[in-house]
């Protein structure tokens, strides 16, 4: 920064104009201005680093500051900027603590300085000054929680759109951000670019701005919350860096048939300025048909891809297609949702009739985690298959031939027979291939349980089809999987409800229980029995039981992860009955009807919290 000199009418009308000297008479700011310097900043500089020590106390009178903390991993996020009349270190000097964030010029700028010294002189001459700052911070603190509205977390977006998909794609972005309250400004090249798309909001109320060389380099216009420039590639297929370097953040929309070229031009563009590290997001346009990311090597990025299937006919979207915008945008305004679904053989089968109606209701999630049957029937979800597709699927292949159901207890014989022919994998193959899970339309955390080390294991990545097998792979029944140094088994033995494994990352949690309530009957034996007509139970129906008896008090709905609770009464089916997946289904679409509108009331107060009266047209 550099020290400025300002006539002293200057100094004292900026002085008078600062909230933090609200109730002091001009002849006390005459008495002040003395002690005050003025210094000017440019756009980008570093103005403050974590850890070091504050020795001056600032309010901004010009320009705009941004303020980034680093997370468990040491990645910079934003957190909050600050404006003409907002002060800056005040805390920290009253502390006597190290800086906690980091200080980034977003635009050129000036601010008023005095050193520690004379601030905590002042505070002790004019008491007012205290009771100022004390309702500056407690503003800020609910400005950082949310209480008053979250700041939007990429002011200034800048999108890499090549293909017709892409620029359809980005049309449907600045729709859907309109109608979550969001005030927008577009580059007029843009503007024109993007009135190609059917999605295009020619009905919304969209500031345009001037088509300039770097349209995202000036400060927001008064009014508006983030500033949009869609760019195509230039200088032969070449993304112009200095267009680029003000954003916030850039998405980068790849086409799977594109990808390898699109990705080795990102890997140039880092290597040509490292800033771009932090602010790209690659967001990858899958076809409908088969919503699975290509497996190719990604670089290492802060943010986390984002998959949206899109079609190239118009602006009526698929449901895959729907849900991939809204995980598009909250990944955008900061804030996610998880579902984690529970263990529970074929009463899990529930969480396709939870899922079905919530999506219905246009609620999606951005990460979601299960175990045992919830991570069977989560993953088909995550792959992009409809729930009531799976729904038929897996009626029809878990139900045996009419001659094994003329067996005594065949159900249980017939789950029994699926694991030990090892049946599971070639059932589960012919719907979900080779997939991979870091490769499905939404991220799926599936639980298993490690015999060796004697703990719960979380798979994020590898083959799909196997991340189910360990997770459903019931002791007695089945032998363990030996992979990767680990004997694996059913994740419901110690994590039968994963919210857990989402918690860290999503801001609401939504938990389905399927085994919240447990059939007071075993082996035709109940509590009003006396014991000379009470009946043996075998080995096969005793371990099921023990299954379920298990997963019953693992499950608990104390479990501090989730926020909402859908629990289906499926007490009235058995572990193995799979051949009922269709009834099992419409017990768990009953449930989630039932408490739609306090889901839906949660989420649109979750955004009210969050971003301060916006009017989502999605939860």
């Amino acid at each position: 920064m550099k020290t400025l000199e300002v006539d002293p009418q200057t100094l004292s009308a900026w002085l008078t104009a600062s909230p933090v000297t609200d109730g002091l008479s001009p002849e006390e700011i005459a008495r002040i201005a003395p002690l005050v310097s003025v210094k000017s900043f440019a756009a980008d500089e570093l103005l403050g680093a974590i850890g070091e020590t504050v020795t001056e106390f600032w309010v901004i009178v010009e320009g705009v500051v941004e303020a980034f903390y680093e997370d468990l991993h040491g990645q910079p996020n934003f957190l909050a900027a600050a404006g003409p009349g907002d002060s800056l270190g005040e805390a920290t000097l009253m502390e006597g603590a190290p800086r906690p964030v980091r200080l980034v010029a977003q635009t050129p700028g000036k601010l008023l300085s005095v050193t520690a010294t004379v601030f905590h002189e002042l505070l002790d001459t004019y008491p007012v000054l205290m009771r100022n700052l004390f309702r500056k911070l407690s503003t800020r603190l609910k400005d950082v929680v949310g209480v008053s509205g979250r700041k939007i977390a990429a002011p200034r977006l800048a999108v890499m759109a090549v293909s017709p998909r892409a620029r359809l794609l980005a049309g449907r972005l600045v729709a859907r951000l309109l109608a979550a309250g969001e005030k927008l400004s577009v580059s007029a090249e843009s503007a024109e670019a993007l009135r190609q798309s059917p999605a295009w909001p020619a009905s919304f109320p969209v500031a345009v701005i001037q088509a300039d060389e770097r349209p995202l380099a000036e400060p927001l216009l008064p009014g508006i919350d983030r500033r949009i420039a869609v760019f195509s590639p230039l200088d032969h297929g070449r993304l112009d860096l200095l267009r680029t370097r003000h954003a916030d953040e850039l998405l980068w929309l790849i086409e799977a048939q594109d990808a390898a070229s699109s990705l080795d031009e990102l890997n140039r563009a880092i290597a040509a300025d490292a800033a771009l590290h932090k602010k790209v997001r690659i967001v990858w346009l899958l076809d409908e048909h088969r919503p699975i990311a290509p497996c190719l090597a990604l670089p290492e990025l802060p943010k986390p891809p984002v998959k949206v299937p899109v079609a190239s006919r118009n602006h009526a979207m698929t449901r895959l297609e729907s849900q991939g915008l809204e995980r598009l945008v909250r990944a955008l305004r900061g804030y996610s949702l998880g579902i984690a679904l529970a263990g529970g053989a074929a009463k899990g089968m529930a969480h396709l009739g939870v899922l079905q109606v919530l999506e219905e209701a246009g609620i999606t999630f951005d990460a979601m985690a299960g175990t045992s049957a919830g991570a069977m029937a989560g993953i088909f979800y995550a792959a992009g298959i409809a729930p009531a597709v799976a729904a038929e699927d897996f009626q029809r292949d878990l139900t045996p031939s009419r001659l094994f159901r003329m067996l005594p207890g065949w159900p249980n014989h017939y789950l029994l027979t699926q694991f030990r022919r090892g049946a599971w994998d070639g059932m589960l193959r012919e719907y979900l291939e080779d997939w991979r899970l870091e490769h499905l339309t939404i991220p799926f955390s599936a639980v298993t349980v490690d015999l060796i080390q004697g703990r719960p294991v979380t798979r994020r990545t590898g083959d799909a089809v196997h991340a189910i097998l360990e997770s459903i792979n019931l002791p007695v029944l089945s032998k363990p999987i030996m992979r990767d140094g680990m004997a694996l088994v059913d994740g419901g033995m110690l994590n039968n409800l994963p919210a857990d494994v989402l918690a860290a990352g999503c801001d609401f949690v939504v938990g389905v229980n399927v085994t919240g309530r447990i059939r007071s009957e075993f082996a035709g034996n109940r509590p009003d029995m006396l014991t000379e007509h009470m009946q043996d139970a075998g080995v096969l129906n005793t371990m099921l039981r023990i299954f379920e008896t298990q997963a019953h008090h693992l499950t608990a709905s104390t479990n501090p992860a989730v926020n909402f609770w859908i629990s289906p009464d499926t007490s009235g089916f058995a572990h193995a009955d799979f051949y009922r997946t269709l009834e099992i289904v419409a017990t768990g679409a009953a449930t989630a009807r039932e408490v739609l509108p306090e889901l839906q009331s949660r989420l649109a107060g979750l955004e009210q919290r969050l971003f301060g009266g916006a009017t989502p047209g999605h939860a």
